[in-house]
């Protein structure tokens, strides 16, 4: 066991406000603006699983810098990954028990779970702040027994509409303490919590960021030959994600089957780096996707990051893809969505509630619940060249609109200051 749980993540990278502050509508800015004045000098301090992998670390290493660049002063720690692989295995299960899987949790596992809480707990006590916020549940319990007064806030990333109730009950009342309890849509809040607790608002994209760059496909599809083998002029179908049953690979590769009775020549690449290091249960859905894929030459899988650079190829794809999907049966949200459609790519999606809060079906994407439903789509839009560009450009709007990084902070901004009343 490490002595100390918690990491402080390092975030270097500097911004000014400026350089965000165009992507608001006049009355947002102003609005952004004043309650960054005051909220000036108050300090927040973030703790989530990992430093890289996944929304939510994607998510803070974007908010910090646009924090600070506002005057908080904004920290944010990680679980150390030598805490083990025990820990981890234990809040995997959590995790699947809240998105609605009968999990059996053993009694061994819950004191594993509370003993390494008790320990993050210990060394967030050894850390001043105005507001802690605690996202997702691995350092749940660990937020409701530090900083007793403190204003506390409890981010859940994920769809909890259906959680598995002996988990639930177990984890209910530890939510139920903090002072705020955040979700990314209204339809993932149990009945049971309080309901003055309650903000819903759903993440966003950061446009700084160097994700989000649009590059041309030709230079994309020459990015993917070199270092993914991928032909340059087939149709490209992706999902870019990592591996987990939520995220349905399985049925990709069915649909995909499919597609390729009317586009032999079609490629499927499934890009899911193993980064994250709170996902023990990856390599398993690795290992039973690629014995579905067996030898095939026309499916490519990415999990092994071992000399790749992973947001660069990740950027690639998106650019490169001429058809991107996110087949995700349950999904808090899907920033790998946003970002898709950031780049004018009408997405195809799973029935997750998350992805609905994104794609309008036939307006600026599609949203599908079958194998067939998929393929169904993406030969449309291979077929459809014009109509995909018209859905693409519709896509960035709605993300132009709604899922952009200030109007997210400017969410932060109040839900801190209604903490701090």
């Amino acid at each position: 066991m490490p002595k100390s749980i918690l990491k402080k993540v390092i975030v270097s990278k500097q911004i000014h406000s400026s350089e965000f502050l165009k992507f608001m509508p006049a009355r947002e800015k102003k609005e952004l603006l004043e309650q960054a004045f005051e909220l000036r000098g108050k300090r927040v301090v973030h703790v989530n699983a990992t430093a890289a992998g996944g929304g939510v670390a994607e998510i803070l290493k974007s908010l910090i810098p646009y924090l600070r660049s506002l005057g908080v002063q904004a920290d944010w720690y990680s679980i150390n990954p030598e805490v083990g692989k025990e820990f981890f295995t234990v809040t995997n299960k959590i995790h699947n028990a809240l998105q609605g899987a009968a999990v059996k949790i053993t009694s061994p596992e819950w004191a594993e779970y509370q003993r390494v809480n008790k320990q993050i707990a210990d060394d967030l006590d050894k850390i001043d702040c105005d507001v802690l916020v605690i996202n997702d549940p691995q350092p749940l319990l660990a937020g409701s027994y530090s900083h007793p007064g403190k204003a506390k806030i409890y981010f859940s990333h994920i769809d909890t509409s259906a959680a598995f109730m002996p988990v639930w009950k177990k984890i209910f009342p530890v939510i139920s303490s903090y002072r705020k309890i955040v979700f990314s849509n209204r339809s993932f809040v149990s009945g049971g919590l309080p309901r003055r607790k309650i903000k819903v608002f759903t993440p966003a994209i950061d446009p700084l960021a160097s994700k989000q760059k649009i590059i041309t496909r030709k230079e994309a599809r020459h990015y993917l030959k070199n270092e993914g083998d991928i032909p340059p002029a087939c149709p490209l179908v992706a999902q870019i994600s990592r591996f987990d049953v939520w995220k349905n690979p399985m049925g990709v590769i069915q649909a995909f089957r499919m597609v390729e009775n009317m586009y032999p020549e079609a490629r499927l690449a499934l890009v899911g780096f193993n980064e994250a290091k709170d996902n023990p249960a990856a390599a398993a859905v690795h290992k039973d996707v690629a014995a579905v894929a067996g030898n095939s030459k026309d499916i490519f899988i990415f999990f092994d990051p071992k000399g790749k650079n992973i947001a660069e190829f990740t950027v690639m794809t998106q650019n490169a893809a001429d058809i991107i999907v996110q087949n995700s049966t349950k999904e808090g949200f899907g920033l790998t969505v946003a970002e898709a459609m950031w780049k004018r790519q009408p997405v195809i999606g799973g029935p997750a509630s998350g992805i609905r809060k994104q794609i309008q079906n036939g307006k600026n994407g599609f949203i599908v619940k079958t194998p067939e439903e998929l393929a169904e789509k993406v030969i449309f839009l291979l077929s459809h060249p014009k109509k995909r560009k018209a859905m693409g450009k519709a896509a960035r709007k709605t993300v132009l609109q709604k899922f952009l990084f200030p109007r997210l902070v400017l969410d932060h901004f109040k839900l801190y200051k209604s903490c701090l009343k």
